[in-house]
């Protein structure tokens, strides 16, 4: 069996220590002038090849790859083809804004996972007004089923956290390719503590690729009448598919204004280019996006390597991976924070 998450479960519910309920506080271990840094003694890079055409290239050697911090070549140290396992995070917003489209939202996810590698593990986890871990870790496509089916809608939209405890407790235990899957409108109504500026820290220290399924809620706010229970939404909501002057209502409320969720896909854009993943949009046609992401994980690289500046400064280092093949293009983060001395 593989290495399992150290998780402190309670009613399903991840909880960590100094990260208890209604405690608004931040992530632990960070403190009010620091955001978000990972130590990293390895720089890993995942990295996605494509031609000319966009077409993704498999069968690639460590020798094919070249690494560059701030324009000076690297020695890279480790590598990972394309059919190496996948340990996968699934995130599932499933705040009350998804309560119209959660069956949809299943079955896409279903399909999801079926279309990953048969060593690929995933592990299934939930958010509304807490995060929630579905399912641990596995490669039985039963279970995996089984904990998305589980999920149900409902609440306020704790995202900054559930990014923040995807990365930093479901996935840094995990040594092999790792990546998270978030499926979301982007737009946080309650998280406490966590903040959209740590996450996005965060995203550019983190070995997992994100990969972010984008799925704007706000047409379905105004088709819902009535009360939610248990969600503090208001209990007269507008009687129209469409409002053309929708209402803005405050953190914790069923709905967003326009902005908001505009600024939610930014959100989301940023996570996933920071960390070399993609944004693909699930409005058309979700099974075919997190299709795609499927696709992206069969044919990501892993690349490490010691970089040569030893200064413990703090600055971000700008990495840049090339092919020594003509006409191949690499995708991979941008940089990342180096550790700052103490």
């Amino acid at each position: 069996m593989r290495l399992r998450t150290l998780l402190i479960i309670a009613g399903l519910a991840i909880f960590l220590p100094g990260f208890s309920p209604g405690q608004k506080t931040k992530p632990p271990d960070i403190r009010d002038d620091q955001t978000i840094k990972v130590n990293v003694e390895m720089v890993s890079l995942p990295v996605v090849v494509s031609n000319k055409e966009g077409r993704r290239i498999t069968g690639l050697s460590k020798e094919d790859f070249e690494v560059f911090e701030d324009g000076v070549q690297q020695e890279i140290a480790g590598f990972a083809a394309t059919d190496e396992p996948v340990d996968v995070a699934l995130l599932l917003d499933t705040s009350g804004s998804t309560e119209l489209e959660l069956a949809k939202i299943q079955r896409a996810a279903i399909d999801f996972v079926n279309q990953l590698h048969p060593d690929d593990e995933v592990a299934v986890v939930s958010f509304a007004d807490d995060v929630t871990l579905q399912q641990d870790f596995s490669i039985d496509r039963d279970k995996n089923e089984y904990g998305i089916k589980k999920t149900r809608s409902g609440g306020c939209t704790v995202e900054y956290e559930a990014v923040w405890l995807g990365l930093e407790e479901v996935l840094k235990p995990k040594k092999e390719r790792t990546a998270l899957v978030l499926f979301t409108d982007g737009v946080d109504t309650c998280s406490h503590k966590a903040t959209e500026k740590e996450t996005l820290e965060l995203a550019r220290e983190t070995k997992a690729t994100i990969y972010s399924v984008y799925y704007n809620t706000e047409s379905d706010m105004y088709r819902r009448r009535g009360r939610l229970p248990g969600t503090g939404y208001p209990s007269r909501l507008p009687p129209v598919i469409m409002n053309p002057n929708p209402p803005v209502y405050g953190p914790g409320g069923p709905g967003s204004s326009s902005s908001e969720y505009a600024a939610g896909h930014v959100y989301l854009s940023k996570l996933s280019e920071y960390s070399g993943g993609l944004l693909f949009d699930g409005m058309s046609d979700l099974t075919y996006a997190f299709g795609e992401v499927a696709k992206e994980l069969a044919c990501q690289y892993s690349i490490g390597y010691y970089s040569g500046n030893n200064k413990h400064d703090g600055k971000f280092r700008k990495v840049e991976v090339k092919l020594k093949k003509t006409g191949l293009v690499a995708r991979t983060k941008k940089g990342y924070f180096a550790k700052k001395a103490k």
